[in-house]
């Protein structure tokens, strides 16, 4: 038997060694890899078409915007952007049910870049893989990535920390190290914090340092964090009476 979650909790948390940062249409984003992600599926479900797959279902060129050159009287149409859109069904095996997903995966073929027009050739291969990722996105794999948690430094390096413990040779030595690399993090902290000159910049630290140590569930540090505030607010307050 298994519950709704169970694949999410299996498949949700991303190995950040293959991630990377990106930027599509102006926005930065967090890229997955695509061969990770169906690393991951085959641990889940069993081999690429035995426990899970995909059918194409539709394929085609989309008309974009119009695209130019040159200004004013110079000024001449290139013609219009095309993207390429395939449609897929993504099926899985769970429980001996076969579970079906339909999801969509676009990628720009013609456009105009700083060069003049571009293609790319491998446009359809791309939209393959994106309409891959989200159909297992709506599983729950990597949901920590599609729900935002990456923009979160403190989530992502506490992340990294587990995952090198985990993949480590000497467990234990790699525990000491981050321990130790910790310890001169809350030193250095203490020290940003007495050097505060106002009570807003102190505060604005307090807040940083704290939610750094309660993303890593460090409860003595948040002690000795809490009363390096204190000890420089009474300071502070002392110099301003």
């Amino acid at each position: 038997m298994t519950t709704n979650m169970s694949i999410w909790e299996k498949v949700q948390t991303t190995d950040t060694r293959f991630t990377k940062d990106a930027k599509v249409g102006g926005q930065q984003i967090t890229s997955l890899n695509g061969t990770a992600m169906i690393m991951k599926a085959t641990e889940v479900f069993g081999p690429a078409g035995i426990g899970f797959g995909w059918n194409v279902v539709e394929e085609r060129f989309d008309k974009g915007a119009e695209m130019f050159s040159g200004e004013g009287d110079k000024r001449v149409s290139l013609g219009f952007e095309l993207n390429h859109t395939i449609k897929i069904t993504f099926w899985f095996m769970l429980d001996g049910k076969r579970g079906e997903i339909e999801q969509y995966g676009c990628t720009q073929y013609l456009y105009k870049s700083k060069y003049g027009t571009t293609t790319d050739g491998e446009a359809p291969k791309k939209s393959l893989t994106d309409a891959i990722k989200k159909a297992l996105s709506m599983l729950g794999f990597s949901a920590d990535v599609f729900l935002g948690m990456f923009e979160d430094t403190d989530y992502v390096q506490q992340l990294q920390a587990e995952q090198a413990i985990e993949q480590a040779e000497d467990k234990a030595a790699e525990q000491e190290r981050q321990r130790l690399e910790r310890l001169e993090w809350l030193k250095s902290s203490i020290e940003t914090m007495a050097g505060a000159v106002t009570m807003h910049e102190l505060k604005t630290l307090n807040t940083r340092f704290i939610k750094s140590a309660t993303a890593r569930n460090e409860v003595a540090f948040i002690r000795r964090i809490t009363e390096a505030f204190e000890a420089r607010k009474s300071e502070l307050e002392g110099a301003a009476a």
